[in-house]
């Protein structure tokens, strides 16, 4: 199988081009969907800057780009967007499909452990395999300066990899993310069936713990929350990342959202400031 990504769809937006692609994953061993927002440019040497965006639980690579509005900013600021999938597909694991929390579309942006999940491998995915190719096949890229960023599952992905991989991301942002999956339902739930029971393996994917670890963050970590967001108190945990930034001194703006829910209404309405958050960390040298 092919590798090399085939563009399956492209529209034109804010004079910039929303194109998503499919490829063979030698990682995951399925074929995978990702999309890029590729910013105007009157220059055909110009290279982009990238922001990958890491979706929750039951999205594909699509929902950011269709519902964020996220490419106005975008075009402007002059940064490409990169959204990969949340999951291996098409792999017919049994039982993959039988929730909305685990399996497909919900691949927890970890390397599995267990046998069963061995494909489920969305760390190496986002971290090794997509980066590099995107530098082989669009030079219009400039995968050097990267940053991250997700919602909820993928606010979670963002964090966890942001803080274990400082040399490669110049900053990271999320909405309503999963910072101590330790801690609530949906982690434990994706942990113990992907990772095992060895609390060591988890630790390793819970940003709550990884923060302490990991200080070296230069540019400040930008939080959106909403206040009604029904999954806040017992999935999202915001404050107990909150106490482990203060403790290792680590610079947070956590900004708590009145009346705002877990939804895409909330993510369109804060976009411009997390992309302009990272067009600054990316425009320094």
């Amino acid at each position: 199988m092919d590798s090399k990504p085939t563009e399956i769809s492209s529209s034109k937006m804010f004079d910039g081009f929303n194109k998503r692609y499919k490829h063979f994953s030698p990682a995951l061993g399925c074929s995978m969907t990702f999309s890029i927002y590729f910013p105007p440019s009157s220059n055909p040497s110009d290279k982009f800057p990238v922001l990958y965006w890491l979706s929750g639980l039951t999205c594909s690579d699509e929902n950011f780009i269709i519902k964020s509005g996220a490419q106005r900013v975008a075009s402007i600021e002059g940064v490409a967007l990169i959204a990969p999938d949340t999951s291996p597909r098409g792999l017919t694991v049994e039982g993959e499909s039988d929730s909305w929390d685990f399996g497909v579309g919900a691949g927890f942006y970890l390397n599995a452990k267990q046998e069963k999940w061995k494909n489920w491998r969305m760390y190496d995915y986002v971290v090794k395999e997509l980066p590099t190719l995107l530098s082989e096949n669009f030079p219009q890229l400039d995968i050097s300066r990267a940053s991250i960023s997700g919602h909820s599952m993928g606010g979670h992905g963002a964090l966890t990899i942001y803080l274990k991989n400082l040399e490669k991301y110049k900053s990271v942002s999320a909405f309503a993310p999963i910072v101590n999956p330790m801690n609530c339902p949906w982690g434990q739930k994706a942990f113990t069936n992907y990772l095992g029971e060895n609390k060591a393996d988890w630790e390793e994917y819970d940003a709550t713990l990884l923060v302490s670890k990991f200080k070296d963050v230069s540019a400040t970590i930008l939080i959106d929350q909403g206040e009604d967001d029904k999954f806040l108190h017992d999935q999202l945990l915001p404050n107990n990342f909150a106490e482990a930034c203060r403790s290792a001194t680590v610079p947070l703006l956590l900004r708590m959202q009145p009346g705002y829910d877990h939804s895409y209404y909330f993510i369109a309405t804060f976009i411009d400031d997390h992309i302009r958050h990272h067009a600054q960390a990316l425009s320094v040298v």
